[in-house]
């Protein structure tokens, strides 16, 4: 048989203070950064695919096909979650807004 934990003062306090108080997100921590941060993945991946592509057509040594086709289908997969991700938020963002108040 367990037992229920008692909530302790500072916790029933912390449970009694307005929204105001209460600490907001932090930059790193915001919504519009992560997004941020995996777009500029996205990008790095396809701009590293096209690199070495490139390389490899120029006739460098030490890149090899397997390497080429590795980074394009990660290039290629990142893009297509991406854009899913966005369709997702597009359609949230849609139903949203159909909503009645």
């Amino acid at each position: 048989m367990t037992t229920i934990n008692t909530l302790n003062t500072t916790e029933l306090t912390n449970l009694n203070t307005p929204y105001a108080t209460k600490p907001q997100l932090t930059n790193e921590n915001s919504f519009i950064n992560e997004l941020k941060t995996a777009l500029d993945n996205i990008s790095q991946l396809q701009i590293q695919a096209n690199n070495s592509a490139k390389a490899f057509e120029m006739g460098e040594p030490n890149v090899s096909l397997n390497e080429v086709m590795v980074n394009m289908q990660k290039s290629s997969v990142s893009l297509q979650f991406g854009i899913q991700v966005r369709n997702k938020l597009v359609s949230a963002y849609q139903e949203i807004m159909n909503m009645n108040v």
